[in-house]
């Protein structure tokens, strides 16, 4: 279905008080018509409220993730919050694994070292990596590497840009 393309109604014969219903009949239908058009064409739930494909460029809020201060801590990453998210690496840490995983779907998790720098980030067994070794994040103090995800449904498969300066 299609956007109406530009039939608009004509107002002659509805903008004066003595105008015959009869003689604005043709309007009266076109604007019917245009509003039922846009009925059918309308989403209720929006294109935003559920997945799907974009024809466009779509644009997303960074999520910034949590990093617990030890090295046992697991730092969740909820995918259906935002696809892209930030975290800054104050201990050694470990990427659990993520939660609302959709097939097809890309992900971009950007890792800062703070300010001491020298952490360390492990993987739970949902990320893949090329030949099945997880990359050594850069370990200077404020370095940033951008890890980029596309996903099957049930993993995500990666790869690592380091030490982006």
């Amino acid at each position: 279905m299609a956007w109406p393309s530009g039939s608009k109604a004509g107002t002659t014969n509805v903008d004066a008080g003595t105008d015959s219903v009869s003689n604005a009949r043709a309007d009266i239908k076109q604007n019917i018509d245009n509003v039922n058009t846009i009925i059918d064409f309308y989403d209720a739930t929006g294109p935003y409220a559920t997945k799907g494909e974009y024809s466009k460029q779509q644009y997303f809020d960074m999520t910034t993730l949590t990093a617990t201060n030890d090295s046992s801590g697991g730092i969740a990453w909820d995918l259906s919050a935002n696809q892209v998210a930030q975290l800054t690496l104050a201990a050694n840490s470990t990427l659990a694994n993520p939660t609302n995983i959709e097939a097809g779907a890309t992900y971009v998790l950007i890792v800062k070292q703070d300010g001491t720098g020298s952490r360390t980030l492990a993987y739970d067994s949902k990320y893949k990596f090329p030949a099945g070794t997880a990359p050594t994040l850069s370990t200077g103090a404020n370095d940033v590497d951008v890890l980029c995800f596309v996903s099957d449904g049930t993993n995500l498969y990666g790869n690592a840009m380091l030490d982006m300066s």
